[in-house]
Order: C-alpha cells, then structure tokens, then sequence
C-alpha cells in the first residue's frame, strides 16, 4: 500500500476539496491504520489533510449544510442549465434558492411539528450517527388534502438544510411520444445527482400508481419502474421529498423507497384560529369573531384559511361598517364547498335559528356574550330573544 501512497494521497485531497462526514471517516480510519502498522509518516500527512479541510468546514457559514453533503457534488447556481423535455425544450424542473424558500414552518398540531422538527434536527448530529452506523434518513414522503401546506413544508426543510430546491411536478415529466417520459425522469434525477440540492417530486401520484392497474398500459408500467430504479439510484446523493394528495394511487414499491412517509391532516381548532388570526393581519378581530370564522369553516384546510381571510380583508375594505356575520353569509352563498351544509342553509336563512346552533355547539362552547356581539347585541336583548325562542317552541 506504501508503494501507491502517493496517488492514495492525492485521493484523499480530492475528495477533502467537498469534505462530508463520510470521506472523513474513512480517511480517519486509513490514517489510523497506517499509525498502528508503524507508518507515521504517512499517517502524518492524513493527519495534515484532514486538519486543513475541517480549518476551511469551520470558516464556512453553514455547518448543517456541510455535513449534510452525503456524496459530494457540484455546487448549483442561477447560470446552471436545467435539463429540458427534447420533443418540446420545456424545462423538466424549476429551480429554488435558499434566500427564496419560506423562514417559518407551516402551522401543525404540536405532534405534528415536534416530528417534523426531528428529521431536521438529525442532520445536527451527523457525525454521530455515521460512528454507529445509523444515517440520517434522506427521503421523505408527504402526503394528505390539497391545500395542507406540503409543499412549503418541503421547502422549509430544504432551508433549514441549507439547501436549493428542485422542484419538478411529475406531470410535466409525462410525454405522449414512447419512451420520452423515461428519458425525462432520468433526466432529472442525473440533473439532481450531479448537484448538492433537494429534489421535490410534487404531484408524485402522477406517475406512481398501482403497476397492476389493470387500466393502465405497459408504458406507463415502464414509467414506473424507472422512477423506482431512479429513486434507489438517488439514495446517499442527497436529500428527496415526495408530495402527493392522493397517496393510496401510489404503487406499494414506491413506500419503500422513502424512509419516512408524513400524513398532513387537517388542521384542528386550534390551528385554523392560529391561520386565520395570521392570515387576517394587518386587520385585527376580537377572539370571539376568530372563533365564528373558524365553525363557518370548519373542516377546511390552510388553503381554505387563506381564501377566507382574503375574502374578509376585501368586505371591510368595501364595506368599513361590515358585520362580520353579515360577511359570512356572502361568503357562505358565493363559496358553497367550503362551508358544509347544514351549516350554510342555516346562515343565509335565519339569524334566530344561526343564533340558537352556535349556542347548542358544544365543539366552540360560544358564550351568550360573545354571541351577542356578532350579531351587535347587548347581552340582555339576546336573553329576551332566547326566551322568546323558547316559549315558541312550547306551543
């Protein structure tokens, strides 16, 4: 082994030009080697290489991005080529830096957060993982309803990872002329390898559904083999994030291939009023009125949240002296499927029989006062109304 140091030597300060906690390792190991067979010298000038390359890791801004660089590659930058579809030259993936990927992560139950959190956090401690053989996981799957935050939560990981995003919606990969649909996955994921980033696979169930389909033609079978194939190709190069709605599309093989899958519920109570609070700023309204905002939309998601808050930024732009029931009720007849049934019926209807559900609502425990004040009430004319209400339904 002595006989070739030279070139081992020059390896070594190759592959230490993009140190990773991998090559570290190994490097390590060989210097110790060395040292315990009497070779100190040599052992020396690994020793050498090694105290330089962590001088330069220590001077660099991020050092979760350093150790999360699994296998090396190149450097991506705006000037870098995209590859493109050849039929059509349209562009197989867009591009994300991380001074434009989201600072927060979206609003999750707390269960939801913490595990989210966890993924990141592993990448804090690398090194110590690879001493006992225990790598961070490196692909992810995220699925649940449109409009649940996956793919900002995608792109929040790839921030807190330091890294760029890939971003490619598997229906723009899909071709009519045979065989371009293959050539373009591969396309893309050599792209991937060949850089440090993080791809994101949105609109995954586009391509990745049940083989045995007995719908489905053998090109779209093919299709799917070679998205697996790609996918074990991509383990160790770096990091991968799927993002679908509708995960019982996909093929049982293509689970295996990630090593954490997360389901994106939606979001409880407390979280829509968290959304709906943060969606309607600067406008600033009473917990009472959050909390009639979050029944009417009960059941909906942050994408839901969204549309609402806008929705009401623009009625008391319109309408300064707006009431925020009389509001609901517009949004109620021009928004049909975000608010449910039974629900809608009653707000466009009657304020009696709207008053007597949220009081009955044992989910949002609405106080007469707080009821009262939707409606621009003093609590006691509410009283008057309710024992009116009562002695009707005697009769």
């Amino acid at each position: 082994m002595i006989k070739y140091f030279n070139i081992i030597q020059a390896l070594c300060r190759s592959m230490m030009a993009t140190p990773n906690d991998a090559v570290v390792h190994q490097i390590n190991r060989l210097k110790d080697s060395l040292a315990k067979d009497g070779n100190e010298k040599e052992a020396k000038t690994l020793e050498a290489i090694l105290s330089a390359a962590q001088s330069a890791v220590e001077m660099s801004p991020s050092k979760l991005q350093q150790s999360f660089v699994i296998a090396g590659g190149e450097e991506l930058t705006k000037k870098t080529q995209v590859p493109v579809d050849r039929e059509t030259s349209t562009p197989l993936a867009e591009v994300f830096f991380p001074a434009d990927l989201p600072d927060e992560m979206p609003l999750f139950d707390d269960n939801i957060r913490l595990a989210i959190q966890s993924i990141v956090n592993e990448w804090k401690v690398y090194d110590r993982l690879l001493e006992i053989n225990a790598s961070p996981a490196s692909s992810c799957l995220i699925f649940g309803l449109p409009g649940t935050g996956k793919t900002h939560l995608a792109k929040w990981i790839a921030k807190q990872l330091g890294l760029p995003v890939v971003l490619a919606r598997l229906e723009g990969l899909m071709s009519s002329f045979l065989g371009t649909t293959s050539r373009n996955i591969g396309s893309l994921f050599a792209f991937a390898n060949r850089y440090r980033c993080l791809l994101l696979l949105d609109e995954f169930d586009a391509i990745a559904k049940l083989r045995n389909d007995s719908q489905e033609v053998g090109e779209v079978k093919r299709v799917v083999n070679t998205l697996l194939q790609s996918l074990d190709s991509r383990h160790e190069k770096g990091f991968t994030i799927g993002v679908t709605n509708h995960e019982s599309l996909l093929d049982p093989a293509i689970w295996r291939r990630f090593d954490i899958q997360i389901e994106i519920p939606k979001p409880a109570t407390e979280v829509l009023m968290s959304l709906l609070k943060q969606f309607l700023q600067p406008l600033n309204f009473g917990e009472s009125e959050i909390k009639f905002l979050a029944w009417c939309l009960e059941g909906g998601t942050g994408a839901d949240a969204e549309t609402l808050a806008k929705w009401v930024k623009r009625a008391y732009v319109i309408e300064e002296k707006a009431n925020i029931v009389w509001v609901m009720k517009q949004f109620a007849l021009l928004n049909s499927g975000r608010v449910a049934a039974i629900k809608r019926n009653v707000m466009v209807h009657s304020d009696d029989d709207l008053i007597e559900m949220l009081l009955k609502d044992k989910s949002y425990s609405f106080k007469q006062k707080d009821v009262a004040s939707l409606f621009g009430m003093n609590p006691s004319t509410l009283s008057k109304l309710l024992s009116k209400l009562n002695d009707s339904s005697k009769i």
